[in-house]
């Protein structure tokens, strides 16, 4: 029998990740952040390979290929300041001119000097990996192999590619054409002619982190008056076009868009802030419909998929899956960077093995699970009171359905920047104040930005327009609420009633598909609310060292983790039992009242007035 071919995907740049891959499936995958508790954590992902190797089983002899995602220089490591400061500099003399130096014949010669074989190489070496062979991929290849072979129908299917991002390697854009595991690259826009450059700019001048606060522009864009978002979008199409004939993103100014920070600060003074951020969304999807249009009228193909940071703007894909002329949108879940080391771990597997053999992704739980002996001890170790439920699943309905927040963290933790139900904070979307509820008791979240919506897969047409029957289990794409909207009204947008709905299939996470049978069962509703299981500037929580680090320091009162059912010592037992909340009963949501004052994080009166 044939050895399987075990290939390590490595992401060493911004929000690192490792990937294990055996035989064409991901047997493991993660941040960096989640294991150093640090948001978009960068650099090598040291930790983030000794956890997948542990946690596989999987022996370093075994490893048959190191796929790295990129061939330019590993980034620093950098905080959100550093970050924040490198953009500072773009308006200073000194800033610009070493930015104008970046994109001259010295690049190529600063990284021909700086040995990334060599750095590299050490680098595995102190993880233990001395014998494996190494191979470098472009940064932009690997965001299209991640997309093809990620997302693709089947083998044989042919397959529009495309790819969108800040920088990497030369390319900001690519444009591939894909079929029976081959990709050929018909089109490429060079780092200086960036869309997600201007984005970032807009970004930093708006007082948000770049790189990591994007969202943040996208989820206010809405509240502007369509009039304003217009004028606003105006100056910023005078900085970038599309030419559909190469099918390049095509700079109108002088200068390289990521230099255009004093300018771009200099069009938006004293324009109103939501008209801003409303001006960036709409020539952001202009841009990006424009260009789709063009390539599939190049091409002739009507089937997408697509990776790359510029594709987590999911109300861009909305208007991109809407285009008479698309069949189908497919974007990789959490296509940042984040998900480099999985298209340069296929990439190897298809040197080395048959790409046939290369998994389409499904569920995406490729994270660490619960350890119940070890959770059951370290609750006890900290005093917590918890309970072994018979169906836990049903328990986590039935507090639900009675208004209460649960925070979920069962089960393998899911791949990227969407939380899908194993590390997430479930509550009853019916009543739209659970919004201020969640937000009081741990989220922070900046006031005009939406929860999300979790619901059955049968019953998606009730509550979100999908003329074309698009799949959508990873949260990367946004819909027109349907007229059920009130059904879950704390987990649309208020401004739009658009929703980034995840709709669940059973076979993705049968637990919680069965959690959410029951809270139907009890409310006759399909839905509920998701949002991220995190403290404010936190990552997703990793395990149940995390999970608590969050529930001690924040308002939740219960949580399911593992097997177990975590609540806080003042909290009330449901008044209905069980046994009297079965069969299609409804159980009517409950007004909540939050109003008493908050000690360290925790109600100073206890349990919540329901």
């Amino acid at each position: 029998m044939a050895k399987p071919k075990v290939i390590l995907g490595v992401h060493d740049g911004h929000n690192a990740s490792a990937c294990l891959m055996v035989d064409g499936k991901v047997e493991y995958m993660i941040q960096e952040e989640r294991i150093l508790y640090e948001k978009n954590a960068w650099g090598f992902p040291e930790e983030s390979i000794k956890d997948a190797l542990k946690q596989t089983g999987i022996q370093l002899f075994d490893i048959d290929r190191v796929a790295f995602a990129s061939e330019d220089r590993i980034p620093v490591k950098k905080t959100r300041e550093q970050v924040m400061r490198s953009f500072d500099r773009l308006h200073t003399l000194k800033g610009r001119a070493r930015m104008a130096l970046i994109h001259t014949a010295l690049k190529p010669l600063y990284v021909k000097l700086r040995d990334n074989t060599k750095l590299r190489r050490n680098l595995l070496d102190d993880c233990g990996i001395k014998k494996a062979p190494m191979s470098v991929y472009n940064h932009a290849l690997s965001h299209a192999a991640s997309a093809y072979f990620g997302m693709r129908k089947d083998h044989a299917s042919e397959e529009l590619v495309l790819t969108a991002d800040g920088a990497g390697d030369k390319h900001c854009s690519t444009v591939f054409v894909a079929q029976n595991g081959k990709m050929q690259r018909i089109a490429s826009t060079k780092n200086a002619n960036s869309l997600g450059a201007i984005y970032a700019l807009v970004t930093h001048a708006m007082g948000f982190v770049p790189y990591e606060h994007e969202y943040k522009i996208m989820g206010m864009a809405p509240y502007a008056d369509d009039k304003y978002a217009a004028q606003a979008a105006e100056v910023f199409h005078r900085y970038l076009g599309v030419n559909k004939e190469t099918l390049e993103f095509e700079r109108k100014c002088f200068w390289p868009t990521n230099m255009q920070g004093r300018n771009l600060l200099k069009d938006i003074t004293k324009m109103r802030f939501d008209s801003v951020a409303a001006g960036l969304q709409k020539f952001t999807e202009d841009l990006l419909v424009d260009w789709v249009k063009a390539c599939v009228a190049k091409t002739g193909i009507r089937k997408i998929v697509a990776a790359g940071g510029v594709f987590m703007n999911v109300k861009a894909n909305q208007r991109i899956l809407e285009l008479a002329e698309v069949d189908q949108v497919d974007v990789l879940p959490s296509c940042g960077d984040e998900s480099l080391s999985y298209g340069a771990a296929t990439l190897a597997h298809a040197e080395l093995d048959d790409p046939a053999k290369l998994q389409p992704w499904e569920g995406i739980y490729f994270g660490r699970d619960v350890n119940d002996e070890q959770t059951a001890e370290l609750l006890r170790s900290r005093g917590h009171q918890f309970d072994v439920p018979e169906d836990i699943e049903r328990e986590i309905a039935e507090l639900l359905a009675a208004g209460h927040p649960v925070a979920r963290c069962r089960g393998r933790m899911e791949f990227g920047a969407r939380a899908l139900g194993n590390r997430s904070i479930l509550c009853d979307p019916r009543n739209g104040d659970c919004v201020r509820v969640i937000n009081q008791m741990i989220k922070k979240r900046d006031f005009w930005m939406p929860f999300a919506p979790m619901m059955i897969a049968e019953r998606s047409s009730e509550y979100i327009n999908n003329p074309k029957g698009n799949r959508s289990p990873y949260m990367m794409m946004s819909y027109d609420s349907a007229d059920q909207f009130r059904d879950f009204i704390a987990a649309v947008h208020n401004a739009d009633l658009t929703a980034r709905a995840q709709i669940l299939e059973q076979q993705h996470n049968p637990e919680m598909h069965r959690c959410l049978k029951h809270f139907e069962q009890l409310t006759g509703r399909g839905v509920i609310l998701n949002t991220s299981f995190n403290l404010h500037g936190y990552p997703v929580a990793l395990g149940a060292k995390e999970a608590l680090h969050v529930f001690e320091n924040s308002g939740l009162q219960y949580l399911a983790l593992g097997s177990y059912l975590v609540s806080k010592p003042t909290v009330a037992k449901v008044d209905t039992p069980a046994s009297e909340r079965t069969g299609s009963q409804v159980v009517p949501t409950p007004k909540l009242d939050f109003g008493a004052s908050r000690i360290n994080g925790a109600y100073a009166n206890g349990q919540p007035a329901v």
